[in-house]
């Protein structure tokens, strides 16, 4: 029987195994890369995770994981678990590895579990679209755009004054962006936050859409009297004005805030963005990429918020090579899709080891038709920036792509 892949959509897409030539499972290999300065001056690029799973018959398949500080390792070593797992597969899927591998541990997910399986799901989808000579977004039930609108966030641990804010935005304008993100509060209390926002906003004009982030530093009445006092200057939305897992406070602020909401980057279950749904706490959707726990989860998310009249709008504070190819696949493949995340700062670093088939147009990514990611890994450059590199070689038990 075919697999069945629910799109954003109303219809269902029968995906054959014949799509792929049969295979097993005889490597799988992590990548964690340096965190260094960005190479145009502003903030810092943050360590990446990279997992590349080699099949017999020599394909191979890239993903990453969303990582945080001080847990690379750790998700490393999952990752490697499961792949090890994997190999007790007779059927080398996206849908087995979802049902019969991931869902061990399905009661007890965290997010570091989440990021391990959406990078081998990543990468399984990878060597799916490759066998098939199909792109990915194709594989995932077809493009409604191939031309996806972006946003920049601005985002610097070190480089967060408000003028600092404003100079980086006429950058970012200056480059065809029209749309950012800031992170006033970094730094700021809330009023000098709301000034910040001002300050932005004098400097990149009326035109221009302007994100707000929180990043759930609020309460209840300090989010609600900041999204009143930002108003005037005509956020395009408030992203996490509290905890994304506090649902009711979310609802409490999306009913009375008059601006539209966001929430997701730290949740990755399912039956938490069902009770967003339910208590009409978001308006807008933003899951990471790579910590969902995969791409199916995150076409799932879609459906469900779809019916809603919610928006999706994937995180991806990851690089700009893997993870953002698979955001930009997501993106053109659902019918929901508001804006995809964009690191500015972290484009140069990864075309250090990467070549991507999308390009950016300020305003938004283009979509080329390269089976599979369209993702090329330069690996001797990928492993000059690499600070933990570890690879299995995996026992084949019979499984088959």
């Amino acid at each position: 029987m075919p697999h069945i892949i629910t799109s954003g959509a109303d219809d269902h897409i029968p995906v054959s195994n014949a799509d792929c030539a049969p295979a097993h499972l005889i490597k799988a290999e992590t990548w964690i890369t340096s965190c260094c300065g960005g190479d145009d001056g502003w903030g810092q690029v943050k360590p990446f995770l990279f997992v590349r799973l080699t099949m017999s018959d020599g394909q191979t398949g890239w993903g990453e994981a969303f990582v945080l500080p001080c847990r690379e390792t750790a998700v490393a070593e999952i990752i490697h678990a499961l792949a090890d797992a994997l190999t007790d597969l007779e059927d080398l899927t996206p849908w087995a590895l979802r049902d019969r591998v991931a869902q061990v541990a399905d009661k007890h997910r965290g997010l570091d579990y989440s990021a391990a399986t959406s990078a081998l799901e990543m990468a399984l989808w990878d060597i799916r679209g490759k066998n098939a000579q199909k792109p990915l977004y194709e594989m995932l039930g077809g493009a409604h755009a191939t031309r996806i609108p972006v946003y920049a966030n601005i985002w610097s641990e070190t480089q967060w004054r408000a003028t600092e804010l404003a100079t980086r935005a006429t950058q970012l304008k200056a480059q065809g962006y029209t749309a950012i993100k800031v992170h006033p509060l970094l730094n700021h209390d809330l009023e000098e936050a709301v000034g910040a926002v001002a300050t932005v906003r004098a400097a990149i004009g009326p035109d221009m859409h302007l994100m707000v982030d929180m990043d759930a530093k609020g309460d209840l009445d300090s989010a609600i009297s900041f999204a009143k006092s930002i108003a005037p200057y005509a956020p395009y939305w408030l992203e996490e004005p509290t905890d994304g897992a506090e649902i009711d406070l979310l609802a409490q602020v999306s009913r009375d805030a008059d601006l539209r909401i966001v929430t997701g980057e730290r949740q990755f279950s399912l039956a938490h963005f069902r009770g967003i749904l339910r208590a009409q706490g978001a308006h807008i959707l933003n899951p990471d990429i790579a910590g969902l726990g995969g791409l199916l989860d995150m076409l799932d998310l879609s459906r469900l918020a779809h019916a809603s009249g919610v928006a999706l709008s994937p995180h991806c504070w990851n690089s700009m090579t893997v993870a953002a190819s698979a955001m930009l696949h997501v993106c053109a493949a659902i019918p929901n899709t508001e804006m995809a995340e964009i690191y500015p700062e972290y484009i140069a670093h990864g075309a250090r080891f990467a070549s991507v088939s999308f390009t950016l147009h300020g305003a938004e990514a283009a979509l080329s038709a390269t089976p599979g990611l369209g993702v090329a890994m330069d690996v001797a450059a990928l492993q000059a920036c690499t600070v933990n590199y570890k690879q299995s070689h995996l026992s084949p038990k019979g499984a088959h792509l």
